[in-house]
């Protein structure tokens, strides 16, 4: 049996055709997913997958969680020490999502990530978040800190009233637990905003 690395190394010089060929086996396939790469600015794996067939496509969209599972198994040994650090570690669990939703990280008194939890669920333009939820699981946790995240799909990173409102009932909520609340980053594909930088917690 041929060494995985050694495959993974051969597909590393093919052409994004000649990979999507690999996968599926097919011709066309293949030669419609790089017209996709060439035609559209914002194509997403899951996009691509619908291009295979169902066996092939469940295939590789287990190969993709199982990718970003070990991604953020890396991640989360890292201590938190800017907002720079906040959106690389978030990047795999928000990157080009189509709803709105929220994260929260909790820490322990090095700033080192204990885990990540996502809180809620919501639409294009809002996702509900219940303040007892998050200080439930950071006692869960025995967290000494935490990050609140979320993301608007818009591509606008400019917090909305609703989000200041959330980040101040949040500090408040912190400070009365002794959770220190280090930051509430706004998240978009290639930016973000961040209230700790902006000194405003």
């Amino acid at each position: 049996m041929r060494d995985l690395f050694e495959i993974c190394g051969e597909c590393r010089h093919l052409s994004d055709a000649q990979v999507v060929y690999r996968i599926t086996n097919s011709e066309k396939a293949s030669k419609e997913v790089e017209r996709m790469l060439v035609q559209e600015d914002k194509v997403t794996i899951e996009d691509i997958c619908q291009k295979l067939t169902p066996a092939r496509r469940d295939m590789a969209l287990a190969v993709v969680e199982l990718y970003r599972r070990l991604s953020e198994r890396k991640v989360n040994a890292e201590i938190i020490r800017s907002s720079k650090d906040i959106y690389r570690v978030m990047t795999p669990c928000m990157h080009d999502l189509k709803i709105e939703e929220c994260w929260s990280i909790f820490l322990n008194q090095s700033n080192r990530i204990i885990r990540k939890q996502r809180i809620s669920v919501g639409g294009l333009t809002a996702t509900q978040v219940d303040i007892r939820v998050i200080m439930a699981e950071a006692l869960k946790c025995n967290a000494t800190a935490m990050i609140l995240c979320h993301n608007h799909p818009s591509g606008s990173c400019r917090p909305s009233n609703d989000d200041n409102r959330l980040t101040e009932s949040l500090r408040q909520a912190s400070i009365v637990m002794n959770i220190r609340l280090l930051d509430h980053l706004v998240y978009t594909d290639g930016d973000y905003f961040s209230y700790a930088d902006e000194g405003r917690l």
